[in-house]
């Protein structure tokens, strides 16, 4: 039975994708895609159009990230300049973008397709089904958003097991957008202090790289509008705030308030047995980059695709008896952040908040219990260290 429900699953995950762009390509885009309430805008995959419309300001001589005259909308290249040169070299004209928004479509869906193979229970299958099919993720691939391929990247870097693959996947993702530095960052407080020389060198060297160009990054947070709508993170909460009367601002924060104690209450006191396996990691990675898009940036919600890596490893806690409403309330807050913000919905952005704030607040704790234990760790072979090396003054006095 549940191989059955896992090929079913698998057909249903390709086929409805696949039939809505064939739908949409056939006849009217955005009349396609509102069906599904997915946020839509013409022409198909319009954020790959922002580069090759920023690849035809810089042959001009111009740099898109400060000005995009080549794009209908004047938007500025959000993304760094990379991928303007990368689709220069590659010779990637506006004609290939239905090639490339396809592809992007096809990684993530080997992603998902991976997720539901490796569960183990008929639920699962279904509960990652019905994720990777939710508006979020659909969203992502009617925009052909670079956040498919960046997600593929990560998503290859846990699933591979050689260190130094590993930290150039998330690396290289690194290069291509500044978010996955904090995948770079977990891997290294993960592992044992002996064997994480490598991810440690790679956080360093993504820190120096933008570091370095600061410039280019200013421009892209400047070249990326803060949405109230369709969006998550700080910087969105913080502009519905200025929005709001001081009365209802202070009820949000008292339910902000009130959210992160209930997170902090029930946090799962998680074995490193749990947390050092596949779906482990998965969990830590990528919730990772969540929780550092939420604190630092606004992101749309096609960046909630995110969170789907981390469904399997909270499907499994609802197997057991200590965790199983743990796992329950996170599986469906994820489900409920991934659809919450469909189109046609503007009055229900509170409920997005609701839920990706709540996310947030479950997901924080796990992580500063894992960099609180890293730093444990580094404390004891200081003091070891410190200790050997005054017995060894001892001695040779």
């Amino acid at each position: 039975m549940v191989r059955a429900i896992k090929i079913i699953a698998l057909a249903c995950l390709w086929l409805a994708p696949f039939l809505i762009l064939a739908r949409a390509f056939a006849s009217d885009w955005v009349s396609v895609w509102s069906v599904f309430r997915v946020p839509t805008m013409s022409p198909p995959f319009m954020d790959l159009h922002a580069i090759t419309d920023g690849v035809k300001t810089l042959k001009e001589g111009g740099d898109p990230l400060i000005n995009n005259p080549a794009d209908p909308l004047h938007r500025r290249l959000p993304y760094p300049r990379i991928w303007a040169h990368l689709f220069s070299w590659l010779g990637i004209r506006e004609s290939d973008i239905p090639i490339i928004g396809i592809a992007f479509c096809v990684l993530y869906l080997i992603c998902i397709s991976w997720l539901i193979v490796r569960c183990e229970s008929s639920l699962g299958a279904l509960i990652l089904l019905i994720a990777g099919l939710s508006v979020a993720p659909l969203f992502a691939i009617e925009r052909g958003n670079i956040d498919l391929l960046i997600f593929f990247l990560v998503f290859l870097g846990c699933a591979i097991t050689n260190k130094f693959l590993k930290s150039g996947a998330f690396l290289a993702a690194t290069v291509l957008k500044i978010y996955p530095i904090a995948a770079l960052a977990v891997d290294a407080i993960r592992r044992p202090l002996k064997t994480n020389i490598v991810p440690i060198a790679a956080v360093l060297f993504a820190a120096a790289l933008w570091t370095w160009q600061w410039r280019e990054l200013n421009a892209m947070r400047q070249a990326a509008p803060v949405s109230e709508y369709f969006a998550f993170g700080v910087l969105v909460l913080r502009a519905q705030a200025a929005h709001m009367s001081w009365k209802f601002f202070a009820v949000c924060c008292a339910v902000a308030a009130l959210i992160a104690v209930i997170a902090w209450m029930i946090r799962p006191n998680l074995d490193e047995s749990q947390l050092k396996s596949k779906l482990g990691e998965m969990f830590l990675v990528f919730g990772g980059i969540y929780v550092f898009t939420f604190t630092v940036g606004s992101n749309y919600n096609y960046r909630l695709i995110f969170l789907l890596p981390t469904l399997p490893f909270a499907i499994e806690l609802i197997r057991t008896v200590q965790h199983a409403r743990w796992g329950i309330t996170y599986v469906l807050l994820v489900l409920g952040a991934e659809n919450a913000f469909a189109r046609g919905f503007y009055h229900s952005a509170w409920l997005n908040d609701m839920f990706t704030f709540a996310i947030f607040a479950i997901l924080l704790p796990i992580l500063l219990s894992q960099a609180g234990n890293f730093l444990g760790n580094v404390a004891v072979i200081l003091r070891e260290s410190s200790s050997v090396a005054a017995s060894d003054d001892q001695a040779t006095r």
